[in-house]
């Protein structure tokens, strides 16, 4: 039977953090952002069900599009793209990590079965021995650093997590959000789930990898239809931020071929602004092409690649435009990163005059 372009499973969190797949949260997608409130919120709705009757009814906790790049790791682990649902994945991974940080700081061994099972569910095996480097889940943005040293530091010493993220020197909010989300997830085991109790807090690990479920559609089709699938979805449900409508509209536009340039330049873009590429994009567009008083949204948007982006980049091909507009704007990032750094200005461009009248405005702002 041929493979499926796309294919949707129900699957639990056991069979998603199955030990033979391995997620990654492309370059190309925007940080970590939950914070405080929607990982309570998670939390809370965990607990309540965990407590009903009804747990093994089930719980469901939304869609997941994930894509096949036909990658592995010594054939035996595949590695997929998460496409949506990277903050609910990430905050999973986050919530096992914290459990077995717990359980290892009250002397349950890796042999519990449950505990082994939360084991195999964050680091994959290699010849009968877990890899620290094979992790469940790595981001690719600003904080990729923080989570993969956070991810080590969980492996080799469960027991100092929280010395850890004490001491840990973060670099930008976004890794604070690792560090913090983890914290609160810590302590709402310890006090909420443990409460001195080994077998409660293994009991709740069995139920979250059993009962906790999702709908994953897996792609295997060519990837400029996982973004034309994404904006199709999107448009249908709860509205996505307009960067993220823009980038889709983008890369459907775009030849499969150039993605893995493009895809990167996106990447790069994002932790070049600090995740700032929707201002940079308007910034852009007012200095450059056409000077909007009002935002961009995803409909001018469009109708400016239709316009002033062929005109200014002198094609007649969208596509070709769309490239030319991505290229610009890497080249350009520094001048946009310097209206906010003297020190960044300086470095651009060295001359007294330039110097004396780009202090004047930071003065007069």
């Amino acid at each position: 039977m041929a493979t499926k372009p796309l294919e949707p499973h129900m699957w639990s969190l056991e069979d998603l953090f199955d030990p033979s797949i391995i997620y990654s949260v492309p370059v190309y997608q925007r940080p970590y952002s939950w914070d405080k409130d929607q990982v309570s919120i998670l939390l809370e709705d965990l607990i309540k069900e965990f407590e009903s009757e009804s747990k093994n009814d089930g719980y469901y906790t939304g869609n997941l599009i994930v894509y096949d790049n036909n990658e592995n790791i010594n054939g035996l682990i595949s590695k997929y793209d998460i496409i949506d649902g990277q903050q609910r994945i990430t905050t999973f991974a986050l919530i096992f990590l914290a459990i077995y940080c717990l359980a290892k700081e009250n002397n349950i061994e890796d042999t519990d079965l449950t505990l082994s099972n939360v084991k195999k569910s964050l680091w994959k095996s290699e010849k009968r021995d877990f890899k620290k480097e094979y992790r469940a889940v790595s981001l690719n943005s600003i904080e990729k650093k923080c989570f993969e040293v956070f991810f080590d530091k969980c492996f080799d010493s469960p027991k100092d997590i929280i010395e850890h993220c004490q001491t840990y020197k973060c670099n930008s909010k976004f890794d604070e959000r690792i560090i913090n989300n983890f914290k609160i997830i810590y302590s709402f085991l310890d006090t909420r789930i443990f409460k001195n109790s080994t077998d409660n807090l293994l009991d709740f690990a069995d139920y979250l990898l059993k009962n906790v479920q999702f709908i994953v559609i897996t792609a295997r089709c060519k990837e400029n239809k996982v973004f034309s699938m994404f904006e199709s979805i999107n448009s249908k449900g709860k509205r996505l931020e307009e960067i993220d409508l823009i980038k889709t509209y983008i890369f459907s536009r775009l030849d499969e071929s150039s993605y893995s340039k493009y895809l990167d330049i996106w990447g790069e873009l994002i932790i070049r602004t600090k995740d700032n590429l929707y201002d940079y994009i308007y910034t852009y567009i007012k200095a450059y092409l056409s000077f909007y008083r009002q935002n961009i949204y995803i409909g001018n948007f469009k109708a400016l690649c239709k316009k002033e982006l062929l005109a200014f980049f002198k094609t007649s091909n969208e596509a070709e435009a769309l490239k030319a507009f991505l290229d610009d704007l890497y080249d350009k990032v520094d001048y946009y990163n310097m209206l906010f750094s003297t020190e960044n200005a300086f470095k651009l461009i060295n001359k007294k005059k330039f110097r004396f009248f780009y202090k004047i405005s930071w003065l007069s702002l």
